[in-house]
């Protein structure tokens, strides 16, 4: 799904809005011991005065600093993702399986920030763009349409899309169903490589889609995320984009206290995303 990339007016401080009043925003801080947590493999590689190492914590950091601009302002943040989560919280640890909790509220968080269709969070466009021109489009906080309700969580079929409640229940059906089909194609992938792909399944439609990405990492990639990064499929995708997006806002989470799955390697994760893998 489309988000807000951080552009480079970003570098400089913001001047309070006209309006508004005062406001201040706190900048959000990558994890800790970023710097050291990653060696590269090839550092001739590296760019003159830099090193690889360095390039990709920049890439990292700029992009977490634009999504938290945009998401700390309260209720005037242009998106809303990461407030949705905190607004829903208790709902998505009812319904989520522990393991699995982090994953379906960074989904949640990413899937609500998208900026095009749901700007300041509001469901405005969306109930227009459904009512007046295609009702088949992907609304809500979880970015549904009709089908994907009937496809992960059938039991739901005809409630409103746009319910909050709905939309964390069909991510968890989404993510478990995904879950079980990850181990069932691999018993022994780690536990980062399976997170890492429910990253990607939480942006599928359908279980075909769901399914052959999964096959694609099992089969065609050999569990090489390398491989898996530079096939054509993950640039008609956007893989790596997904990747980045769920990963910056599972740290967010962490950061304020949400657990961290056993087995997880942030840092192995965030090299995939951030590291350009030409």
């Amino acid at each position: 799904m489309a988000t807000a990339w951080p552009g480079a007016s970003l570098a400089a401080e913001p001047a309070p809005p006209l309006g508004w009043g005062d406001w201040k925003v706190e900048w959000d801080q990558p994890w800790p011991a970023a710097h050291e947590a990653w060696q590269p493999d090839r550092a001739e590689d590296a760019p003159p005065g830099a090193s690889a190492q360095e390039e990709w914590v920049f890439v990292y950091d700029l992009w977490q600093l634009g999504i938290s601009s945009l998401s700390g302002l309260g209720p005037i943040s242009p998106i809303q993702g990461r407030r949705a989560v905190l607004q829903h919280a208790d709902e998505i640890r009812l319904w989520a399986p522990d393991d699995l909790e982090l994953l379906v509220a960074a989904s949640i968080a990413h899937q609500a920030s998208d900026f095009k269709d749901r700007p300041f969070g509001t469901d405005a466009i969306e109930e227009f763009w459904r009512e007046l021109i295609d009702d088949n489009i992907s609304v809500g906080i979880a970015q549904l349409r009709r089908a994907e309700v009937a496809t992960w969580a059938p039991y739901l079929d005809g409630a409103d899309l746009l319910s909050p409640s709905l939309a964390i229940r069909v991510m968890v059906a989404k993510l478990k169903q995904a879950n079980s089909y990850i181990l069932y194609r691999d018993p022994k992938i780690t536990d980062t490589d399976r997170y890492m792909l429910l990253a990607l399944a939480q942006n599928t439609a359908s279980t075909g889609a769901m399914r052959s990405t999964i096959d694609f990492f099992v089969d065609g990639a050999q569990g090489d995320w390398l491989v898996m990064m530079t096939s054509e499929r993950a640039r008609m995708l956007d893989w790596q984009e997904q990747l980045r997006l769920v990963l910056l806002h599972l740290d967010w989470l962490v950061e304020r206290g949400w657990p961290v799955p056993d087995g997880l390697d942030r840092y192995y994760w965030s090299r995939v995303a951030f590291a350009n893998p030409q």
